[in-house]
């Protein structure tokens, strides 16, 4: 049923008419298990509304964010994606890489850093996953390892080379040997609204990644 859900909430009409609102949430680390119930009341007057309870479980859940607020609005629009930045680190080999050096100008190099990953990932990963935002720590240390989805190597490579910036990749991580990472079945249920930003464009929308997202109707 989570077909008919998606449905239901990308539909012109919800927007409009109904709120989308987070009642509780529960999740088993023993097994991964998050457990969310929402409920759909009437947004308008003019046309009455059916209340209703949803049960969504996501099964062998990796990462959960952005549900602060009981009303979802404006992220109502429910989508499952099977691509999305943040499924980079579990779906691409990861590359160990080893950056020496100090930029001659840190912001600079910074802003640059930041332009690639919003340009290639929407600001869904920003710089301080991997490297230092504060010109201190630059001082301090010459030596940064970081570990990315390798489709992002080139494009830091050649920031770290237009600042006299030493970047050699050590190794690439593939499969098993990924670890936790390694899941290539995961996927990201994004509670989204394309008419405010792409789902590919971080405005902190809520998500979640999981392997399978199961949805009934409980009232």
């Amino acid at each position: 049923m989570i077909e008919q859900l998606l449905k239901k909430t990308n539909d012109k009409k919800f927007y409009n008419d109904c709120d989308l609102k987070l009642e509780s949430y529960r999740f088993q680390t023993s097994d991964h298990t998050l457990e969310m119930i929402f409920s759909i009341n009437q947004n308008s007057y003019d046309i009455p509304i059916e209340y209703e309870e949803w049960k969504i479980t996501c099964l062998k859940t990796e990462k959960f964010d952005g549900f602060f607020w009981s009303l979802t609005l404006p992220y109502v629009k429910m989508k499952i994606l099977e691509h999305h930045p943040l499924l980079l680190i579990f779906h691409e080999n990861i590359i160990e890489c080893e950056i020496q050096g100090k930029p001659l100008n840190v912001n600079e190099f910074i802003g640059e850093i930041s332009n690639i990953l919003e340009k290639e990932t929407g600001n869904w990963i920003t710089v301080n996953e991997y490297l230092w935002n504060n010109e201190e720590f630059y001082q301090k240390y010459s030596k940064r390892k970081i570990a990315i989805p390798k489709s992002l190597g080139n494009s830091i490579m050649q920031v770290c080379k237009k600042h006299d910036m030493d970047f050699q990749i050590k190794n690439e991580v593939i499969g098993e040997k990924k670890g936790y990472k390694d899941k290539s079945n995961v996927k990201i249920l994004i509670f989204g609204n394309e008419d405010v930003s792409p789902n590919d464009f971080n405005l902190c929308q809520p998500y979640i990644i999981a392997e399978e997202f199961i949805a009934e109707r409980i009232k």
